[in-house]
């Protein structure tokens, strides 16, 4: 119970940051990181390596690299992964879809769901949540916030908290 207080507590001061304070990709690898805590896998995927991938060239996945450093989800050990293509998107548990690969956002959502893969599909988009993603970061008066579908994570196998819902700008 206080540990979900305390995420809380941090995704609320970090979403009324304003971007330009920290920079937008640190500040989406910080969501990111704080995603998982209130997100359930299905339990093939609650063992091994927590992987979080990152779909072509972002500076968010130089950020994940530096933030989760030494850090944990549960027992899991983090590891994050850069995929250069969709063809090449296998094992993981998060998938960041920067803006500059979101023409292939239904491609990839496909392909995730034709798979049978939990993968929890994060964006930064306008209307990307109508394209399969399940989180999609935007700025709204010049800070970073997110909206959620949570039925696009469901359709994976991926549970999310009512924490998270309650922190989103529910999308459409």
């Amino acid at each position: 119970m206080k540990k979900a207080f305390i995420l809380v507590f941090i995704m609320a001061v970090i979403s009324n940051m304003s971007y330009s304070q920290m920079g937008i990709p640190k500040a989406q690898a910080m969501f990111i990181f704080n995603f998982c805590r209130l997100i359930e896998w299905p339990a093939s995927y609650r063992t091994g390596t927590f992987k979080i991938a990152v779909l072509g060239t972002s500076a968010v996945a130089d950020e994940l690299e530096v933030y989760t450093q030494g850090k944990k989800i549960g027992s899991q050990e983090i590891q994050i992964i850069r995929f250069k293509s969709p063809e090449e998107i296998n094992s993981c548990h998060i998938l960041f879809v920067p803006f500059a690969r979101s023409k292939q956002l239904t491609e990839i959502s496909s392909a995730c769901n034709s798979a049978g893969k939990s993968i929890l599909i994060i964006t930064e988009k306008n209307g990307a949540l109508n394209e399969g993603s399940a989180i999609n970061f935007i700025i709204q008066e010049d800070k970073l916030k997110f909206e959620l579908k949570g039925e696009n994570a469901s359709k994976y196998g991926i549970k999310v908290s009512s924490k998270l819902q309650e922190m989103a700008m529910m999308g459409a």
